[in-house]
C-alpha cells in the first residue's frame, strides 16, 4: 500500500483538492492507497475553503476535509511526500531533512519528459558539489554558475498555481491542474504494482 501525503500552505485549497480528487480516482482504479494531507502554516481542524469544497462536490469527490498542521507523525507516515510549489518542498525540507528522498512537487513527480528529468538530475549532481565546495571554502567556478542556470531554464514551472482568495472558477482551474498530475500519478502506482 502506498502512503501519500499532499503539502500546502494552510491545507485548505490545494492540497485538501489532491487529497480529494486522488482518493475519487483511487476508489474508481481500485487503488490500494491511504491519502493524507496536511499545510506547513495550517489551523487545525479549520474547515477547507469553500470553493475547495464546492469543487470537490462537482467532481463527486468527498469534501469533508478539515486543515491540519504538517507534523513529524506526518512526515514519517508518508511514503510519498507531494507538495504544490518548490517554496512547500524546501519548507519540508528544512523541518524535516530525514524526509529529502521522499519529498516531490506533485508536478516535478509525474515529470515525464526524458530531457527535463536528466536535466533535474543533473542539476542536483551540480547542486551537491557546489555545496560540498562552497562548505570547503573553495570558488565556484564561472563556468559551473553558467552551467547551473543553463540546467534551471530547462526545467518547466512546478508549482501548482495559488488560488487562494479567488473566485470558483479560479479554483477550478486549479483542481483541472491537480488533476492533470494526478493522472500520471495514479499512472506511476499501477505501472509499480
Amino acid at each position: 500500500m502506498k502512503q501519500i501525503l499532499f503539502v500546502c500552505t494552510g491545507n485548505t485549497c490545494r492540497s485538501p483538492l489532491a487529497e480529494g480528487i486522488l482518493r475519487h480516482m483511487a476508489r474508481e482504479e481500485n487503488l490500494e492507497v491511504q491519502i493524507r494531507s496536511a499545510g506547513v502554516f495550517a489551523s487545525d481542524g479549520s474547515p477547507i475553503s469553500r470553493q475547495s469544497s464546492s469543487v470537490l462536490r462537482e467532481k463527486g469527490c468527498e469534501a469533508s476535509i478539515s486543515s491540519s498542521l504538517l507534523r513529524s507523525a506526518d512526515v514519517d507516515w508518508a511514503e510519498l511526500i507531494l507538495t504544490m510549489t518548490q517554496d512547500h518542498k524546501r519548507a519540508v525540507i528544512q523541518r524535516f531533512p530525514q524526509a529529502a528522498d521522499k519529498t516531490h512537487t506533485l508536478k516535478e513527480f509525474v515529470e515525464d519528459d526524458s530531457g527535463v528529468t536528466a536535466a533535474a538530475a543533473e542539476w542536483e549532481k551540480l547542486i551537491a558539489e557546489l555545496q560540498v565546495k562552497q562548505a570547503l571554502s573553495q570558488e565556484i567556478t564561472l563556468e559551473e554558475r553558467t552551467r547551473l542556470k543553463h540546467l534551471e531554464k530547462k526545467f518547466p514551472d512546478y508549482d501548482i498555481s495559488d488560488p487562494y482568495g479567488g473566485s470558483l472558477e479560479l479554483y477550478r482551474h486549479t483542481a483541472e491542474e491537480i488533476e492533470e498530475a494526478l493522472v500520471k500519478l495514479v499512472q506511476k502506482i499501477k505501472d509499480s504494482r
